[in-house]
């Protein structure tokens, strides 16, 4: 029991100074919309055709991999 009291007292000092930046976002909002924001761009900016083909190329390895062949 104290050591949970002592681990949320740790996480409350330490929350504190980085909620206070934004108090209408989340502890890691900031970070995720961020994230998501990079990589909705960079995907953005790719060629549809090297995306089709690296889709279809996962897919493929998919199904090698997981596809019970007979021996």
């Amino acid at each position: 029991m104290t050591r949970s009291l002592l681990v949320a007292a740790a996480l409350a000092a330490s929350a504190g100074p980085a909620a206070a930046a934004s108090p209408a976002t989340p502890l890691f909002g900031g970070y995720a919309s961020n994230f998501v924001d990079h990589w909705a761009d960079f995907f953005k900016k790719q060629n549809g055709i090297v995306m089709a083909a690296l889709g279809v190329g996962a897919v493929s390895l998919f199904i090698i991999t997981r596809g019970k062949w007979v021996k």
